[in-house]
């Protein structure tokens, strides 16, 4: 491990805090970034680590004060199992405890044992899919209504999001100024709730916001998503999504509407 350095980030090194991201515009972007907040005191170069072995950078990340609770670095799949126990060991020890890691297969594909080795428990893998916009094979539901955020106060809509036990759900937890509510009804009962609105330049995002319990296994789930796609569709032209890998019935909902899976996240908590 003699060949293994493990250090922040220096106004000399700050250029390899990126040197792991394919896109060269993007790396450029993300640079300028940077080094503008650590030069408005926003940012702090001792928030960072960089893992080298005589062949180069092999692991990147910063982890400053954030939000958000989840730290993604980046790290080479083919990097040293050793270097990558060592390097995310130090991270561990650099962050509080109710801060996460998280390990994006695009960003740092590596085998779970060095991970574990340095310390950290696996808490969840969620599975990300992509959904082509452009091919207008999806069409709005005629049984479903919609309205703005402002639905979810209503005492039907309540009932059904504290059965769901998302009794939270609002503008602060998880529906976005500008998205639009769904439900899909019953004899005038919602049975089957969701979202839809603008996420990412180009990407549409939906809150699959979940069926009523003994309503399930009757096709409301792929209904809705496809109903949400829909709409999409008309101002958007890719959607991503995420699931709990161990959600079967999503990822079949998405399988049969045509999404692709492109991604995995492992969350890592700290014991």
């Amino acid at each position: 491990m003699n060949s293994v350095t493990i250090l922040p980030a220096t106004p000399d090194t700050l250029t390899d805090l990126y040197a792991l991201h394919p896109d060269p515009l993007e790396t450029a972007r993300l640079l300028e970034t940077y080094r503008g907040r650590v030069q408005r005191g926003e940012a702090h170069l001792s928030d960072t680590l960089i893992l080298r072995t005589p062949r180069g950078v092999e692991g990147a990340v910063t982890f400053g004060p954030a939000p958000h609770p989840y730290v993604f670095p980046h790290v080479r799949a083919d990097a040293p199992a050793g270097a990558v126990t060592a390097f995310l060991t130090a991270l561990r020890h650099a962050l509080s405890p109710e801060r996460q890691l998280v390990l994006d297969s695009a960003r740092a594909d590596v085998p779970s044992a060095p991970v574990l080795e340095a310390g950290w428990a696996l808490d969840d893998t969620t599975v990300y899919y992509e959904t082509d916009l452009t091919r207008g094979t999806f069409s709005p539901d005629p049984h479903a209504s919609e309205g703005d955020a402002t639905w979810l106060e209503r005492a039907d809509i309540q009932d059904l999001l504290t059965v769901l036990g998302r009794s939270d759900l609002g503008l602060t937890h998880g529906v976005q100024a500008g998205w639009t509510v769904v439900a899909l009804e019953d004899d005038g009962m919602p049975v089957a709730l969701g979202a839809y609105g603008p996420a990412k330049p180009g990407y549409g995002g939906v809150d699959m916001i979940g069926v009523r319990p003994e309503r399930r296994s009757h096709g409301l789930g792929t209904r809705l998503h496809r109903h949400l796609l829909a709409r999409l569709g008309a101002d958007h032209v890719r959607h991503g999504g995420m699931t709990s890998a161990d959600n079967h019935a999503m990822r079949r909902i998405f399988d049969k509407d045509g999404s692709v899976h492109v991604g995995t996240q492992w969350y890592f908590r700290q014991p």
